[in-house]
């Protein structure tokens, strides 16, 4: 049973000095109200708060409306009400900013001005706050975002770009949130595109088509290109939104520069101008392959990158540091930094939370390709100086169609590169005097449009996110666990973690918080 308020309206009590002793005396009608819980967990957006009390009365009946009438509103103390219903039963699509709010049910009585209340705790939180977010590409080929929101519940938030404000944007790149951040101002969620970057509201995923990364930056010359970020780093390395640096940041532009920058240095998530160049030759800007290679679990501002102008690795030691420098080569080392010599050059790279070699905070992978079409994988560890640790050659003859992959995603916890040719999911082995290749599944007429090992959500796990799409059914997203037999490579498909109906995703993150 609910604990009820009474409260009377309109009565002006005066003091009477000539008491008679005459007084009437009526009953009063008594209100119970049940069926209201203490507390209510709701999602702007997404949730309809619907609550059907009971309301019994014991001289009067409450269903007339001629008599009685319901509200319900839900306050902020000492500075809001909002009107959320006129009817004994609660319907309302939850529109609310995401805060704590107190939620009053009266009934108030017009013949005598009595109002029963009943109260409970309302905590709306923000739709976008928990979950996986997907970029893509809806059937009219336009940039599309959504989210698999996670609370007690995974609820499927649609066409989150529809109504952002933006206009009808296009190529979609990546979406990211930037995670938890002791500075308020550093807390960023983007949409990338191939023409721009758009910093989004955290709580209402609105947007404005001012609110660009070009607004960070602080430069000292002008440029004759706009610059738009194709990733940004660190990354999210846990469920709970946690990165492994919380005031160093670099990004790299699809026109191939590098910003790097340091919370403390700059007051907040602003940049000055870019390092992907030499002391040496400061004027000379050196084009980078979209890939800022780090060590996952601690980040202090260091990046390697590789210079396609020159076909070499470079190194930025700091968010301190204003250029880019060269690394030394040794005899006997398992690759080069410069590939000039080899005739390779750099086709992906990934960061991971693979520890062999003692890479404690997780090594880096480079895929490179020489021009007779071979295939070949550096590992190594990004930290407070930067170490080599082995080098593989793909055996042409074993992988199959590796050349004409789509996608490509390193296990963390194997010697494992998955890549995805068409419909088919293949997974190659390239430990030394035991490579094998294996074709895990072949989706048919489902294309895979992504392909991750995740490193954000169950990082520990690693398991394997696969895209994919049909015109008639839309995407697919499916999970699955990475198998631990060192004899054979599998995947298991997870029975609850397979979401249809979803756009041709291109990108997915983990957003754990506003």
């Amino acid at each position: 049973m609910k604990k009820v308020l009474y409260v009377l309206l309109g009565i002006f009590f005066a003091a009477c000095y000539d008491d008679k002793g005459s007084y009437d005396y009526h009953d009063v009608n008594e209100t119970t109200i049940e069926g209201i819980n203490g507390s209510y967990n709701v999602t702007m957006g997404v949730t309809t708060l619907k609550i059907d009390p009971k309301v019994t009365m014991t001289m009067a009946d409450p269903e007339d409306t001629t008599r009685f009438q319901y509200e319900w509103r839900a306050n902020v103390a000492y500075n809001s009400t909002v009107l959320l219903g006129t009817t004994r039963t609660l319907d309302y699509p939850v529109k609310l900013d995401p805060r704590s709010y107190t939620l009053y049910f009266r009934v108030i009585d017009r013949q005598t001005d009595l109002v029963a209340v009943a109260t409970a705790s309302l905590n709306v939180g923000a739709p976008y706050s928990r979950g996986i977010l997907l970029i893509g590409e809806n059937r009219e080929g336009e940039a599309d975002v959504q989210m698999l929101a996670m609370s007690t519940d995974t609820v499927l938030c649609r066409d989150l770009l529809a109504d952002s404000g933006l206009p009808v944007l296009r190529d979609p790149v990546d979406v990211i949130h930037t995670g938890y951040n002791s500075n308020d101002k550093c807390i960023k969620l983007w949409v990338l595109t191939k023409s721009q970057a758009y910093s989004m509201d955290r709580k209402t995923f609105k947007g404005n088509e001012t609110d660009v990364f070009s607004k960070l930056l602080y430069l000292s010359q002008s440029y004759d290109s706009d610059f738009v970020p194709v990733d940004i780093i660190p990354r999210i390395k846990d469920n709970l939104g946690n990165v492994a640096s919380t005031y160093n940041r670099a990004v790299v532009c699809n026109n191939g520069y590098i910003f790097v920058g340091s919370s403390v240095l700059m007051g907040g998530d602003y940049y000055i101008d870019p390092v992907n160049r030499e002391e040496s030759n400061p004027n000379v800007w050196l084009k980078a392959k979209p890939y800022l290679l780090y060590s996952l679990k601690k980040y202090n501002g260091g990046i390697v990158w590789y210079d396609e102008t020159n076909e070499r690795f470079m190194r930025v030691k700091s968010s301190y540091d204003s250029f880019s420098k060269t690394m030394n080569d040794v005899e006997g080392d398992p690759f080069d930094w410069d590939q000039r010599k080899t005739g390779r050059t750099m086709v992906y790279g990934e960061n991971t939370f693979n520890t062999d070699g003692g890479s404690t905070n997780g090594n880096s992978f480079a895929l490179l390709k020489d021009g007779s079409g071979e295939f070949y994988i550096y590992k190594f560890y990004v930290s407070s100086s930067v170490a080599k640790r082995d080098a593989y050659t793909i055996s042409s003859s074993l992988a199959i169609d590796f050349d004409k992959a789509d996608f490509y995603a390193f296990s963390s916890r194997r010697t494992v590169v998955f890549y995805a040719v068409g419909s088919r999911l293949y997974a190659y082995d390239y430990n030394k005097g035991n490579e094998k290749c294996y074709l895990l599944e072949d989706f048919g007429e489902d294309q895979i449009t992504m392909l991750k090992c995740d490193t954000q959500i169950e990082p520990s796990a690693n398991p394997v996110y696969v895209a994919t799409y049909n015109n008639a059914n839309g995407g697919t997203l499916r999970k699955y666990i990475q198998d631990m037999n060192p004899d054979k490579v599998e995947v298991t498909p997870v029975s609850n973690s397979c979401w249809t109906g979803l756009t041709k995703i291109k990108k997915m993150s983990w957003r754990a918080a506003n």
